[in-house]
């Protein structure tokens, strides 16, 4: 049996060796923006204009992932100027908004940057990211997911979208390969 990409069954090999061996191949990082950057709030001014709000976690952690060489990729189905800006802030260039199929995106992605599937660490929230989390080598959810992600990722984090679930996520992997700020 498989979960999103992780082989668990009773014969498996001790599970903590094949999650260690997993998390030492990773080099991308490709998240969603709406319930993994952000809460999946979504607010309005009177004017129209769109709020919302970004855990400085969250940045720091993408920040040490870039400067350690990891590629950090976010892909959305929503269009959002306040995402552009503060991923632009934190130094991310490839920014993927306005995503219809995501897993379409992918592939493309994965051509362009030359990564294969077990190199790629992905964060979602929802139904829509089980295309990419079937084929993603290491596969992460923030505890609020619906169930059905949990149960099936390869890590849960403790924290919310957009409360600390990426540096968590991005502290799990960096610390595995030894390249954590504390290391």
């Amino acid at each position: 049996m498989e979960f999103f990409g992780m082989p668990v069954s009773p014969s498996s090999v001790n599970l903590q060796e094949k999650y260690k061996n997993a998390l030492n191949k990773i080099r991308v990082i490709l998240l969603v923006a709406d319930g993994v950057l952000t809460d999946g709030t979504i607010s309005y001014t009177e004017s129209g204009d769109e709020i919302k709000s970004f855990h400085v976690r969250d940045g720091f952690a993408i920040r040490v992932a870039l400067e350690k060489g990891f590629k950090v990729i976010v892909i959305s189905e929503r269009v959002s100027k306040a995402v552009r800006k503060r991923l632009i802030e934190l130094g991310v260039t490839d920014i993927y908004l306005g995503i219809r199929n995501k897993l379409e995106t992918y592939h493309e992605l994965k051509y362009l940057n030359h990564f294969s599937d077990e190199e790629c660490l992905y964060i979602g929230d929802e139904l829509s990211d089980i295309p990419i989390m079937k084929e993603a080598g290491f596969c992460v959810c923030p505890v609020g997911s619906p169930q059905y992600l949990r149960d099936r990722v390869a890590y849960v984090t403790a924290a919310e979208g957009g409360r600390g679930s990426i540096r968590e996520a991005i502290e799990l992997v960096l610390t595995e390969q030894g390249k954590w700020v504390n290391e």
